[in-house]
């Protein structure tokens, strides 16, 4: 009982404890829940545990006294360490609105820096996208460089999808711009290629594009399509120019081939690219103003043809050249009625002319040789003999006895067959050759509504030469005269009168044959086919002069030698002759039938 008084009570034991303490709650059920000899038994209980308790914690203090030890000094160091955290803290605390507010500042001053990081890092990531961007008109540059025109047609599609999609962004302004030049540059390079030599594909590829373009419209797009073949043609017709002065046959025979393969062509490609195209799916119809394009541009090609033609033959005096020209035109002309520019009604004009022209200068240059040397024989200049015609118009061998030339040309000879004895008379026989060749070279292109304007151009040469040799043949006759009255030499008086004579016939005789040559054997005539009724002279409006025979006529009386006239059927001229084609009549006067100076026929 005494143990029992000496121990302390329960309430003593836990008087110290707080009441609120999980383990004080948790130890108080306990003992309520324990019985009483238990509960009388519990201090014991205690005391032995504690007093074990007691003697582990004495052991554990001998055994682990460093760790104590460590442990004072590591707690008085964090007491020490608290206390300088809480004196940092409180100087961080007092900090703090300082470093918020300059923060703020920097991130004001940073905003610009920032969105610009912002910018820079979005387009590094967008870079592969840009850069397609970006490359667009490069890529479209090089596109039409190489002819690659769809894709670059491709190209400028999308970028006018992203223009619609951002109107507003500048990057895709900038593109814009630039493709558009290039497409510019594309739609410059369809129009010269539409300048160059190319083919119907080639061609037709070129204006659909320019269709695709949109940018002219049919009738505009037609224009330049025309205008640009036009600058080709010009362009090769220039590129033969320096040969006219060259060769003027070669020159335009090579420029109508030109003419002909250009115009055959531009006709065709127009015809199959625009008048054929199929009609559009759209309601609007082919542009009815399309065909007087073709039509105005074929007109003014065919007057450039025969304007160059009218320029270039009078430089051409060969009569075959001109026939190969005219053949060359004829078939050209026919092959183009197929397309409907037949223009071989154009051509006789051009060609008549030349051929007079070429004619004219034929006759002209034949008689003024002899003109020139009656001239001279004449003795113009002061003191000058008049040289007989014994010594020079006669062969020698034949001034003896002159040979009497047939006074009709159509007696029993051809038209185109002179006569041998005419050789006796070189100076004659020269301007027969002469004239002889120059219908030689007419036969080859002799229009038939010419032979009026031939007969009149022949007889008023011809009445020219008559006059200066009639002025020759007295002055000589009448000098020899004179010369015979102081010499007392009738013989050789009436040997020069018969040269004079014989000569007056050759004359008469050259005259018929000349004027029988044009008519029967260029052109097929017979000159009694013609009549001078009422003494009409006049051929489709040209007053036609034939040889004046009057003073011949007279001079002849005088002398007492008339019935060496010539026959009327060698004079007469013809009072009109029709036709209008550029044709050859009449049997051909070959050169080896003329008459040669030196006496041979």
């Amino acid at each position: 009982m005494a143990t029992t008084d000496t121990l302390p009570s329960l309430v003593d034991v836990l008087g110290d404890l707080p009441a609120s303490s999980s383990t004080n709650s948790s130890y108080l059920s306990h003992l309520t829940a324990l019985s009483l000899p238990q509960i009388l038994q519990e201090p014991a209980s205690l005391a032995s545990e504690a007093s074990f308790l007691t003697s582990e914690l004495t052991n554990l203090c001998h055994s682990q006294y460093g760790t104590f030890l460590s442990l004072h000094t590591a707690s008085t160091a964090l007491s020490s360490s608290f206390s300088s955290f809480s004196s940092s803290l409180s100087a961080l605390v007092d900090a703090v609105p300082a470093l918020e507010s300059q923060c703020s500042t920097f991130a004001q001053e940073t905003r610009e820096l920032r969105e610009e990081r912002r910018k820079v890092t979005t387009v590094l990531e967008q870079h592969e996208k840009l850069l397609d961007i970006l490359e667009i008109p490069q890529l479209i540059d090089t596109c039409v460089k190489n002819g690659y025109y769809q894709e670059a047609l491709d190209l400028a599609n999308h970028t006018a999808s992203l223009v619609k999609r951002f109107p507003t962004v500048p990057i895709i302004r900038s593109v814009e711009v630039e493709v558009t030049n290039a497409i510019n540059q594309m739609h410059s390079q369809l129009l010269q290629l539409l300048q160059e030599p190319a083919k119907l594909p080639s061609l037709l590829k070129a204006v659909n594009f320019l269709r695709r373009m949109d940018v002219l419209d049919e009738e505009e797009l037609a224009l330049a399509f025309l205008t640009s073949r036009g600058a080709y043609m010009r362009a090769l017709f220039e590129a033969i120019e320096r040969e006219r002065t060259m060769d003027a046959a070669r020159f335009l025979k090579k420029w109508i081939e030109l003419w002909r393969e250009g115009v055959y062509d531009v006709v065709t490609q127009f015809t199959s690219i625009f008048l054929e195209r199929p009609p559009p799916t759209s309601h609007s119809s082919l542009s009815p103003d399309l065909r007087p394009f073709l039509t105005t541009f074929a007109n003014t090609l065919i007057h450039q043809l025969l304007a160059v033609i009218s320029r270039t033959i009078p430089q051409i005096t060969d009569s075959p050249a001109l026939s190969s020209l005219l053949t060359q035109l004829s078939y050209c002309s026919s092959s183009f009625a197929r397309i409907g520019l037949d223009f071989r009604a154009l051509l006789p004009p051009v060609f008549e002319k030349a051929a007079e022209d070429n004619f004219r200068k034929g006759v002209e240059d034949a008689n003024l040789a002899l003109q020139a040397t009656l001239e001279k024989a004449l003795g113009t200049k002061r003191g000058t003999p008049v040289r007989l015609p014994s010594t020079w118009m006669i062969q020698p061998d034949a001034v003896a006895d002159p040979p009497s030339l047939p006074l009709s040309s159509a007696a029993g000879t051809a038209a185109y067959v002179p006569s041998s004895m005419l050789t006796s008379y070189p100076s004659l026989a020269t301007l027969l050759n002469a004239i002889l060749t120059t219908l030689n070279s007419l036969r080859l292109l002799a229009p038939t509504a010419l032979l009026p304007s031939l007969l009149s151009i022949l007889d008023t040469t011809l009445n020219k030469t008559s006059t200066i040799l009639l002025t020759y043949l007295q002055q000589s006759l009448n000098r020899q005269r004179r010369s015979f009255d102081l010499n007392d030499s009738a013989e050789a008086d009436k040997k020069e009168k018969a040269v004079v004579l014989g000569v007056t016939r050759a004359w008469f005789y050259v005259v018929g044959f000349s004027r029988r040559g044009l008519v029967e054997g260029v052109y097929g005539r017979k000159l009694n086919e013609f009549s001078n009724a009422e003494g009409n002279r006049k051929m489709k409006g040209l007053e036609v002069a034939d040889v004046d025979w009057k003073p011949w006529e007279e001079w002849l009386r005088g002398l007492g030698e008339d019935s060496i006239l010539p026959q009327a059927e060698d004079l007469v001229i013809a009072e009109q002759v029709t036709g209008g084609e550029v044709v050859l009549e009449g049997e051909a006067i070959e050169p080896s039938e003329n008459v040669g100076s030196n006496g041979s026929g």
